[in-house]
This record gives C-alpha cells, sequence and structure tokens, in this order.
C-alpha cells in the first residue's frame, strides 16, 4: 500500500506537476514559432461517429526514433550483396532473420506476423518526413502535438478539448485520461487555449504497477516523515478532515482539487480493477507491465477513452549497438502488445486500439558503433480497432535511397507508394473520435487513407 509521502512525491499526476511547476515542463525544447490557439469552433463533430465507435485507444510514442528495420527488412539483402554497409549486417544464424511478411524475426516480428494473421494488425511502411528536420525536440514537439504550425497542445489533450467542447463526456467519469508512467507532457501539454482542461478531464498517472496514488494510508492508519511535529498531525485521528480542509483552502488548482475530491471513489475502482482475475498472462516487462495497467483500465472502464505511454523504457536512439538493443526492447515491446490483443479478444473488446509512432526511423547503414543514424522514414503500427478500422494489413512500398555508400543509406517511399505525414496520426486519432475535419487540427494535415493504393479506407466511417 502506497504511504502518504509516496503518494504525495509520486502519485498526483501530470495535473500536480502542472500546478507545481509549469516552467520545467518547457526544459529542452527548441522554441517553434508563436503561440496559436486551436481552432475548436471550427471544428466539426459528428456525435453518432463518437458513440459508434467508441473507441479506446493506447498511444504509444517511440521516444528517439525505433528503426524501420523492425518492421521491414526488404532492403538488408540488397545491402549486404552490395556491400554498402559501413558495419556490415549479420546473418540469420546472429539473431537476424526475417519473417515472411519482412519483419524482424527476433525483434518482436513473430508477434506482429500473428497479430496480422488474426486481422488485428495494419502496418504502415511509409510515414515519411518530407523536411530533414532530424532533431528529436523538434519532431518529437511537433509529433506529439500533431501539428508544425504552432497548437502548443498535445495529441490527446487536444482531443479532450473537443469532447468537452461537444459535451459528450460526463462530469462524473471516471479515468477519461490517462497516463502511464508520466507518458510524455508534450502529448498531454495543454496550452493551445487560454483555459485549462477541466478536473475531471485531466491526465490521471498511474506508474506501471498499478500503485494507487489515491491510496494514503498505510493498514495501520500511520505514517512517519521523520518529523515528531509532522507525525503528530498527520497520524491524528481526524487526519482525512484535516486533509480535506487544506485542499479546499490551498489548492486552487481545479486538476489537483479534483484528484483529492474524488479520491475515494477512485481508491475504490483502482482497487477493484487491478486486483481482478485477467484471461492473459502478461509478461514482467517493463513494457508488460504497463501494457497491463493500460488494459486492466480500459477493459474494465467505458469511460476511460485514450492512455498514452512511452514504449521502451529506455528511448530508441540507438547510435551504437543497435542491433542488441532495439531487438530486447522491440521483442518485449511487441510481445507485450499481442497480450493486450488477446486480452482484449478474451474480453470481446474490438474497440480498442493501439498505435506506435516516434520521432523518425533510422539510417540502415551500420555505423563504426553498430548503431544506425536518423532517417526520415518510419513504420507506424496500428493494432485492434477493428470496430472501426478496416484490416489493410501492410501497406506501403519502399525502395532504397543510396546518398552514400557505407554512410548513408535511407529507405524512402517508392515512387507508386501511398506515403504520409506522421501529422496524420493526429489527424486519425480525431477523426476516430468523432472530428470531420481534423486536418483544421493539424494544420492541414488529413488522416491516414491509402485507398487510392489498397482500394479500401482505413477508417469505416
Amino acid at each position: 500500500m502506497m504511504k502518504r509521502r509516496e503518494f504525495l512525491k509520486n502519485g498526483l499526476g501530470l495535473a500536480a506537476a502542472v500546478a507545481i511547476a509549469p516552467s520545467l515542463l518547457e526544459a529542452g525544447i527548441v522554441p517553434d514559432g508563436e503561440r496559436v490557439p486551436l481552432p475548436l469552433d471550427r471544428v466539426s463533430f459528428n456525435p453518432d461517429r463518437y458513440r459508434n465507435n467508441d473507441a479506446q485507444t493506447i498511444v504509444v510514442f517511440l521516444g528517439g526514433g525505433m528503426s524501420d528495420v523492425v518492421g521491414n527488412m526488404k532492403h538488408i539483402d540488397e545491402i549486404r550483396r552490395k556491400d554498402l554497409s559501413y558495419r556490415s549486417y549479420p546473418d540469420e544464424k546472429q539473431e537476424f532473420s526475417s519473417t515472411p511478411n519482412g519483419f524482424w524475426e527476433e525483434a518482436g516480428g513473430s508477434y506482429i506476423e500473428k497479430m496480422l494473421a488474426d486481422g488485428n494488425a495494419n502496418i504502415f511502411r511509409t510515414c515519411y518526413q518530407i523536411d530533414r528536420i532530424l532533431a528529436h525536440g523538434i519532431n518529437q514537439a511537433h509529433y506529439m502535438r500533431g501539428n508544425k504550425v504552432g497548437y502548443k497542445s498535445g495529441i490527446v489533450t487536444t482531443l479532450m478539448h473537443v469532447l468537452n467542447k461537444n459535451g459528450v463526456i460526463s462530469e462524473k467519469a471516471i479515468l477519461p485520461n490517462v497516463a502511464i508512467d508520466g507518458s510524455d507532457y508534450r502529448l498531454l501539454q495543454d496550452e493551445g487555449l487560454s483555459y485549462t482542461l477541466p478536473g475531471f478531464l485531466q491526465p490521471a498517472s498511474f506508474n506501471r504497477d498499478f500503485d494507487n496514488p489515491y491510496e494514503y494510508l498505510k493498514d495501520a492508519g500511520l505514517v512517519s516523515v521523520g518529523n515528531s511535529a509532522a507525525n503528530e498531525y498527520l497520524n491524528g485521528a481526524d487526519f482525512d478532515t484535516r486533509l480535506n480542509d487544506l485542499a479546499q483552502r490551498h489548492n486552487l488548482y481545479d486538476g489537483l482539487s479534483h484528484v483529492f475530491n474524488s479520491r475515494k471513489t477512485m481508491s475504490e475502482f483502482i482497487e477493484d480493477v487491478k486486483n481482478r482475475e485477467l484471461p492473459v498472462e502478461y509478461p514482467g516487462t517493463v513494457d508488460g507491465k504497463k501494457l497491463e495497467t493500460a488494459m486492466r483500465i480500459l477493459v474494465s472502464n467505458p469511460d476511460t477513452r485514450i492512455v498514452s505511454m512511452l514504449g521502451g523504457y529506455s528511448g530508441w536512439d540507438d547510435h551504437s549497438d543497435a542491433l542488441t538493443n532495439h531487438r530486447k526492447r522491440a521483442y518485449e515491446l511487441f510481445e507485450a502488445i499481442y497480450v493486450a490483443m488477446e486480452h482484449a479478444k478474451a474480453e470481446g473488446k474490438e474497440n480498442i486500439n493501439i498505435v506506435l509512432f516516434g520521432d523518425f526511423g533510422r539510417n540502415m547503414n551500420l555505423n563504426g558503433a553498430n548503431g544506425w543514424d536518423h532517417g526520415n522514414n518510419q513504420v507506424v503500427y496500428w493494432f485492434g480497432g477493428k470496430r472501426f478500422f478496416h484490416q489493410l494489413g501492410i501497406v506501403g512500398n519502399t525502395e532504397l535511397d543510396i546518398l552514400e555508400k557505407k554512410s548513408r543509406l535511407f529507405s524512402k517511399p517508392a515512387a507508386d507508394s501511398y506515403r504520409f505525414q506522421a501529422y496524420s496520426v493526429a489527424s486519425t486519432i480525431y477523426a476516430l473520435y468523432g472530428v470531420e475535419n481534423p486536418e483544421v487540427l493539424t494544420g492541414g494535415e488529413g488522416i491516414i487513407d491509402p485507398v487510392d493504393f489498397t482500394g479500401s479506407s482505413f477508417l469505416k466511417v
């Protein structure tokens, strides 16, 4: 059971962090123009689509950029045959083999194949960044906000603003917006309007072990903070009354007050959900625990609309030892997603979907440190969501761009291939929840829609 001081330190989530230290949240971000307000008045919202889709989405951002080799090994044989890479790629005996559909087998490719066969995976291999802006800070800010025109509102927060403006989420809703391990503040940034989200739509943050942030007393009802005067105060019989009084008098920030005022209801809900028996067993990895926490909430709670997290516990910016690092990290991530999809299937939840995308892809040249440098093309993975997604399978065809042998090798969309930019991920999320003209929120980028290349759209409606 979480101690009170641990709650105060870790459990208040993003709402508390924003209230306490807003200036800290801007650290490390490259300035990208003047602040521009979100054009919510221009958004056309379809409440019937929102209700019919009943979407529950897990957004997984791959900070640092996953190599497209994980999801597309098409060019490896050519690179080997023509001796194009500075360091040679290993053969299949060294845990670098391709699945039938060109996924990296030992990096979770076998799990992707299973989800593909089950009609639970859409793999878009040509998410191509037109601009050669390959700084992490710039790309992450643009892609996690879903635009490059100055709307300083994260994808998740923008969605919550749209739903709030259209009155489709009740103030009594439990955990409509969840962040795992803090997610990333750029997905949750709330500076796109002159007002912030109301408290009930603020992100509630849980760590990957699903510790209960609303529970602040030990079994015996006692805590110790190393100070006798404080101990006497905190362990008083009327502590709960005192805490409520302090919350009302000193918490002027709506999101934080909402956390305090609803903690009993939230605590009871969390204790129930975290102890339920599951039809699947999640791996005990970092991503396994994150996905288990997310899925426990989504399966049990129809109020939760979106969950955000980072995928891989140490980022994907592997300029050295990429084959080893990417292999382990990707395997653990796709294994966890496979179990999550099996969980959703066992519960009959065809409205749960998981999307993976990141900063950019990686150079296909193995450098002197056996690493991958930055590249413009990435693979976007979208799992589940059979209720509202056509299952297109693998979309997009690439060719090898040899800018410089032994140095700069990239995959890029073939001339006759469908392609899109990462802003279309945000656009598709907005459309999924009822926005009929999501391009107004992304600066002009529309939804992922390869209908001219596949004969079928991605979104059913």
